[in-house]
């Protein structure tokens, strides 16, 4: 238990290096799939043909390293989250203005 109150110091630091893993993923993510479908679909405005007919076991292997991809960043998402949660659980919630003195109405019954 004394292990986890002496990580309780690296929340931020935990909480920043969970955010850039979680955007880079989504950055590698994204740039997986374009390849993948460049593979499987070409694109004639540039002169590229599909390639998946030539190299289907690649093809597949792509698809499935892409799904998997997606499926680690859900992961690490929901890593996010939750140092998110450890870190912001130490903060208050800001709360509206609320004015109590009670001078505003005794201002604006003067103006009349």
């Amino acid at each position: 238990m004394s292990s986890f109150k002496s990580l309780a110091r690296y929340d931020w630091l935990i909480f920043l290096l969970d955010q850039a893993a979680a955007y880079l993923l989504v950055t590698s993510c994204s740039a997986a799939a374009e390849l993948v479908y460049l593979a499987m679909e070409g694109d004639r405005e540039v002169s590229w043909g599909e390639v998946c007919s030539y190299f289907g076991r690649f093809c597949g292997r792509a698809t499935v390293s892409v799904a998997l991809q997606a499926a680690a960043l859900l992961c690490f998402v929901a890593l996010s989250l939750v140092s998110a949660f450890r870190v912001f659980r130490e903060f208050d919630a800001p709360g509206a203005h609320v004015d109590c003195s009670g001078d505003s109405d005794s201002k604006q019954e003067g103006r009349g």
